[in-house]
């Protein structure tokens, strides 16, 4: 399995920013069509948060499924809803072991969570972390910066999974 660099995970993020409204509108709906199940996924986990934290899930899922593709220097294979079930219920447990642990440890432990996809994962706690800062700022409630993480670090294993099995097969 490759882990991506922290070069491609900023050009894929910065090209991001600069396609036309149409452009992501394009794109987003052929991420939906190559990736329903992930794509139903995200936006089910996120209804209960506000408008903007919606928005916000959506394109850090959407930049998240561009760095991977870009990666993978093609489509994935759709991820089913099991695996994501897997995944999220993982990632979960997870983060309920690690909820009463001291500080040091929590860092600790999610530097070696991020093992996989460092430069994925510190994309998207950074993005988390920031969203409430500069033009475009959204402010996000404790709650709904953690059901982003655990949603989009889930994105981020199934995905992830995803690119060692193209890998593993030679595409």
């Amino acid at each position: 399995m490759s882990e991506i660099s922290e070069d491609l995970v900023t050009v894929t993020w910065q090209a991001m920013g600069t396609i036309s409204s149409a452009q992501a509108r394009a794109e987003m709906a052929m991420a939906g069509r190559e990736q329903p199940e992930l794509l139903a996924f995200v936006l089910g986990s996120v209804s209960g948060c506000s408008p903007e934290a919606q928005e916000l899930a959506v394109y850090l899922y959407f930049v998240i499924y561009k760095i991977f593709t870009v990666s993978a220097g093609k489509s994935l294979g759709p991820v089913i809803a099991d695996n994501i079930e897997l995944h999220l219920t993982r990632n979960e447990k997870l983060l309920e072991r690690l909820e009463p642990a001291h500080t040091r440890f929590l860092e600790r432990a999610a530097h070696l969570e991020t093992r996989a996809q460092p430069f994925v994962v510190k994309y998207l706690v950074d993005a988390i972390m920031e969203a409430g800062e500069g033009e475009d700022a959204v402010q996000l409630s404790e709650e709904e910066g953690g059901t982003l993480y655990l949603v989009l670090k889930t994105t981020i294993d199934v995905l992830d999974e995803e690119l060692a099995r193209v890998e593993s097969i030679g595409g």
